[in-house]
C-alpha cells in the first residue's frame, strides 16, 4: 500500500482509507487537567473505527521519583499497548487529538519504537469534523497484530546530557512563554525553565484553524533557534508537548531532533536543580526546594 510522504495526513486522505484493512486511527484526546476526559470524548463520538489511547496508561511509564510526569514507557509496555490496537508491521497508524497536545507523542513514540509508518491527522478531530466527517459512538473491536519494538535509543537524552549538552545541539523549551519565564507554573512544584534553553511554545507551530503551518513557516519559526546543522534537545513539562517541537522540526524538513523525556518535571526532581527566571540570563539560586 501507498504510505502518504511527510508525518501529517489531511480528513479527505483520511476519510478516503478508513476502510482500509492495514490503516489504524488512534484517538489521543487527553486533559491534564482532567485525565479522563479525552476518554469520556471518544465515548461521546469519535472518528470510525478509532481506537481511544490513554496518555497516562499508554503512552507513559510509572511515575517514580525522578523521570517526570510521564515516563517513556518501556518498550514491552508499549509494543503491548500497540500491538492490542493492531498496530504492527504493514499497517500505517493515523493519531489525531484535539488539540495538538498529544498526538505528537504518540506519533515521536511510534517512530522512536521503530513504526515509522505513522502520520498525524493535520487539524485533529476538529479538522475533521469541518469537512463535514461523521462520528461514530462504541468502541470497535480492534484485530490484534504482533508489534516488534525497536528502540532508537539515541532520540532521548538524560539530565546529565541536558546539563553538559555536545556542541551543535541547543535546548528548546515547548512551555508557553509565561511559564518559560517562570512567571506562572501551574503544575510543576517550582517555576522557572532549564538554564540555557531558548523558547519555542509549541503552539507557535500551528495556524489559527488548528492545522500544522507549512514547512516554510516551520523553517522560519526556528530560523533564528537553530543555526546551520544545529539540532533541537526538546523538553516541556514532562516530555509531552515537546513532541509537538519534534513533529514541527520534521515538518520544517529540519534533522530529527532529540527529547529530554523527563523535561522539566523532572530536571527539578533533583535538589540541586539550577533554574532561570525572567529573561534569558536570570538565575535563581542554586539548591532551592522543589516541593
Amino acid at each position: 500500500m501507498f504510505w502518504p510522504v511527510g508525518p501529517l495526513v489531511d480528513a479527505a486522505w483520511l476519510a478516503r482509507h478508513l476502510g482500509d484493512p492495514d490503516v489504524v486511527v488512534l484517538d489521543c484526546r487527553f486533559d491534564l487537567s482532567d485525565p479522563e476526559a479525552g476518554e469520556r470524548a471518544y465515548r461521546r463520538g469519535h472518528i470510525p473505527g478509532a481506537l481511544y489511547v490513554h496518555l497516562e496508561r499508554d503512552l507513559s511509564g510509572p511515575v517514580g521519583r525522578h523521570g517526570g510526569r510521564h515516563p517513556l514507557p518501556t518498550p514491552e509496555a508499549f509494543a503491548a499497548a500497540m500491538g492490542a490496537r493492531g498496530v504492527g508491521e504493514g499497517r500505517m497508524a493515523v493519531v489525531y487529538d484535539h488539540d495538538a497536545g498529544t498526538a505528537p507523542r504518540a506519533w515521536w513514540l511510534l517512530r522512536y519504537m521503530g513504526h515509522d509508518a505513522v502520520a498525524v491527522l493535520d487539524g485533529g478531530i476538529a479538522a475533521w469534523e469541518a469537512a463535514g466527517m461523521p462520528l461514530e459512538q462504541g468502541a470497535p473491536v480492534p484485530v490484534p497484530r504482533p508489534f516488534v519494538p525497536r528502540p532508537r535509543a539515541h532520540w532521548v537524552v538524560d539530565r546529565d546530557t541536558v546539563r553538559r549538552l555536545p556542541p551543535g545541539a541547543v535546548l528548546v523549551d515547548a512551555r508557553a512563554p509565561e511559564r518559560y519565564r517562570g512567571e506562572v507554573e501551574p503544575i510543576d512544584p517550582r517555576p522557572g525553565r532549564i538554564p540555557g534553553a531558548v523558547s519555542a511554545f509549541f503552539r507557535e507551530g500551528l495556524g489559527p484553524d488548528g492545522r500544522w503551518r507549512n514547512r516554510d513557516e516551520q523553517r522560519r519559526r526556528f530560523a533564528h533557534l537553530l543555526g546551520p546543522g544545529e539540532r533541537m534537545v526538546a523538553y516541556c513539562g514532562s516530555g509531552v508537548t515537546a513532541c509537538a517541537n519534534l513533529l514541527a522540526a520534521t515538518i520544517a524538513g529540519l534533522p530529527d531532533g532529540l527529547l529530554y523525556a523527563g523535561s522539566y518535571s523532572d530536571w527539578i526532581s533533583y535538589p540541586d536543580a539550577e533554574v532561570e527566571v525572567g529573561e534569558p540570563g536570570a538565575t535563581a539560586a542554586e539548591g532551592e526546594g522543589t516541593g
